[in-house]
């Protein structure tokens, strides 16, 4: 795969400065990449999009990205830069596109709320979904099942349902595992439980999760990839599995995850 036209995603968030976004252009100019800023994506047929930021850009860009069926390449101008394939210094890197990159399929997660047995919300997320008591509400009562099995009653600030990608994002803060981005897997992680000896668990990937509100007074709200998409009511069921979709990572450096692992964390 060539890589002739791009997107480049710098949304209003990203922080990034125009001298940056110039910069890089004029190494796409040099390389013979066309180019094309955000807004401009109906207008022509990219074939890829170039996130300008950090992960929280990167997260963004994803969805415009598996939306349109396009690879993603992220250069990282923010802090952490988990996902990030590039940093800001390695631009001369971007030459590689006319051809020299691999591609790794990112698996992402279907959610679904459910009040009665009928759809309220849905969305898709990469790195994760979060059932979590509202700022200054009750503590969240959350039941786990897993394929219609019960498998535990969380008393917590919520529960974390991640992806290996989202495993070394809100999960790992949490103090979830951080699972291998190749694998396809999907970890729950307690948020601040009040019950000793809970932990973190990995469950298949062909798992159905299922998070229930058991919350009395209901409150509890469902987040995806740090968005709120809506608040919950008791017997809401979070409905949590595989997506049929995957994002596809453009990946120029050999383990630049785990490259990045080890710079972040030493």
């Amino acid at each position: 795969m060539v890589i002739e036209e791009v997107l480049l995603y710098n949304g209003p968030r990203s922080g990034i400065r125009e001298d940056d976004v110039a910069e890089i252009e004029s190494k796409l100019d040099e390389f013979g990449i066309r180019h094309h800023r955000l807004g401009d994506e109906d207008n022509f047929n990219f074939d890829a999009v170039i996130a300008l930021g950090g992960d929280g850009t990167m997260l963004r860009a994803s969805w415009l990205a598996y939306e349109k069926s396009k690879p993603i390449l992220s250069v990282n101008f923010g802090t952490l830069g988990y996902m990030s394939g590039l940093e800001k210094s390695e631009l001369d890197l971007l030459s590689k596109l006319k051809g020299d990159f691999e591609i790794e399929k990112r698996m992402l997660i279907s959610i679904t709320a459910i009040r009665n047995g009928k759809v309220i919300a849905s969305t898709t997320a990469l790195n994760e979904a979060v059932v979590s008591r509202p700022n200054g509400g009750e503590i969240a009562q959350i039941q786990l099942k897993c394929d219609g099995a019960k498998v535990f009653d969380y008393r917590a600030d919520g529960i974390i349902i991640a992806t290996p990608t989202g495993s070394s994002a809100y999960a790992m803060s949490a103090g979830g595992p951080i699972i291998d981005t190749k694998l396809d897997a999907i970890c729950v992680c307690p948020i601040c439980p009040h019950i000793l000896g809970v932990r973190a668990m990995v469950f298949s990937p062909n798992s159905v999760l299922e998070a229930v509100d058991l919350n009395r007074a209901g409150g509890n709200l469902l987040l995806a990839d740090g968005g709120t998409i809506c608040q919950l009511e008791q017997g809401d069921i979070v409905r949590v599995e595989k997506s049929p979709k995957s994002l596809e990572l453009i990946k120029i450096k050999k383990d630049a995850f785990y490259e990045t692992l080890y710079k972040k964390m030493s």
